[in-house]
């Protein structure tokens, strides 16, 4: 199968249904321009030469003019390689060397990467977009031909080099179906898009494209601006970053979000009292996924089927989820250790360096490095990254704990906490936080999380920042 049908098959059932719209300027795109759009792209690109399993970069913003720009390669039988605009040059030329990219399609004006013969595309949706050979002769290891790629991802990079993680057609659709079982998406719901394309195109807007929903990018994601957006414009949808959430919380007391009837949090863990805010103000729960660019969106808690809060769901299915103990035995309920996954939207294997799936798996199960736990209604909460453990003095905890803590105080809009080496007791723990300058203490905020965690997990230095470092896809940087 090719993911590109999925778009044809609902421009047959919607043609004149609106797709996308662009927020700003009101410019909308219809599912059967959608669809021709593609396929121009498709032709394009097809008399450029690509051909089958080539290795494409697309670099280009959060416009209507991604989406067909992605299903036009996709259906010429690229494999899609994201190119976020966010991304420096140098970031860029270290992507195009470890995929050994044959080719780049990009916007107008992009900063791409050197190639040869640009070859400009006319009129549309995607008029003046660009197609560069980068090596068109490079050649990827054999079997990768045989996947049926669709996508090359990149991990966030939180605490280790970034992998390309190979996504076939076939994974890619099986993870669409997995979460719709949950999300249940049709062709009525209206979704408000404020996250990068370049990073959550694979599963969400292909689901979105599947149900034939509408699609309102939102290119303003100030709290205020995305608060309007929703009154204004009545989505039924809001998929967002745990930032969005709590900058919109911090607003302070509104009226209800009735439009909504499915919030979902993702790219990063989302703190209990960031919800516990939304919700107060806006009278809408938020629902959160466990979301792995290796998996696909394994587990998701609505926050309406009276699960506690703190996990992220039960697994969809099409998944299976185990919490497992260092030898790879199945532990009990309530114990914790490390977080397991299998089922059909799996990934394909990492590319640079090369290496099968089946060779990483252990005992059938993908280990994802996170620590968690199931609790006995099978819901899975998540407690940290193995590598991201902090020890003091032979006693353990995690992170996101600590920011859990501090997040709650009056004043603090968000913090990161990590490690720092120590000649008597191995580590202990810092933080940055990010103050409110009219409402902070911070030695109020040392004061609160001295009586709230035990001693060792007290920080030992406040360090105040203007931001907190992030991936590109939102996650803090450890």
């Amino acid at each position: 199968m090719n993911l590109a049908d999925l778009l044809h098959a609902s421009a047959e059932r919607y043609a004149a249904r609106r797709a996308l719209t662009d927020v700003r300027s009101g410019r909308s795109l219809s599912y059967g321009q959608l669809a021709r759009e593609a396929q121009r792209v498709a032709a394009f690109l097809k008399a450029q030469g690509v051909e089958t399993g080539q290795r494409i970069g697309l670099l280009a913003p959060n416009d209507p003019a991604y989406v067909p720009a992605a299903f036009g390669l996709l259906a010429a039988g690229g494999c899609l390689v994201p190119l976020a605009s966010n991304l420096t040059p140098t970031e860029i030329a270290e992507i195009v060397r470890e995929v050994q990219l044959n080719g780049c399609l990009a916007w107008p004006g992009a900063d791409a990467p050197p190639g040869a013969g640009h070859a400009v595309l006319e009129g549309g949706e995607c008029a003046n977009f660009t197609f560069a050979w980068l090596d068109r002769d490079a050649r990827s290891p054999d079997e990768f031909y045989s996947l049926d790629p669709a996508f090359i991802r990149f991990t966030s990079g939180t605490t280790a080099r970034s992998k390309g993680v190979v996504l076939s057609h076939t994974a890619t659709a099986a993870r669409v179906e997995a979460s719709d079982r949950v999300l249940r998406f049709s062709e009525e719901d209206r979704i408000l898009w404020v996250l990068p394309l370049a990073y959550h195109f694979a599963v969400t807007i292909v689901a979105y494209v599947r149900a034939g929903a509408h699609i309102l990018l939102c290119p303003d994601t100030l709290p205020k601006a995305m608060v309007d957006a929703i009154r204004r414009l009545t989505p039924s949808v809001l998929y967002a970053a745990p930032l969005h959430f709590e900058r919109m919380a911090n607003l302070g007391p509104s009226e209800r979000l009735s439009s909504i009837r499915v919030t979902l949090s993702t790219a990063a863990p989302i703190s209990p009292a960031v919800m516990e805010r939304f919700e107060s103000v806006y009278g809408v729960p938020v629902g959160q996924a466990y979301g792995i660019i290796e998996a696909g969106l394994p587990c998701i808690n609505l926050g309406t089927e009276g699960l506690p809060v703190t996990s992220v769901g039960r697994p969809v299915p099409g998944y299976d989820i185990a919490v497992l103990a260092d030898d790879g035995t199945r532990l009990p309920p309530d114990e914790l250790g490390e977080i397991g996954v299998r089922g059909d939207g799996l990934f394909s294997a990492y590319y640079a360096p090369w290496r099968r799936r089946e060779l990483i798996m252990s005992n059938g199960w993908f280990l994802t490095g996170d620590l968690g736990l199931l609790d006995k209604a099978g819901a899975l909460h998540l407690k940290g990254r193995k590598k991201t453990v902090i020890f003091v003095a032979g006693l353990k905890f995690f992170p996101e704990e600590v920011e859990d803590c501090i997040n709650q105080f009056p004043g603090v809009k968000e913090s990161r906490v990590f490690s720092r080496p120590h000649a008597r007791v191995g580590e202990v723990p810092c933080a940055e936080v990010v103050l409110d300058p009219r409402h902070s203490d911070l030695e109020a905020l040392k004061a609160h999380c001295a009586r709230v965690l035990s001693t060792y997990k007290v920080p030992v230095e406040f360090t105040v920042v203007d931001a907190v470092p992030r991936t590109p896809s939102g996650k803090i940087r450890r």
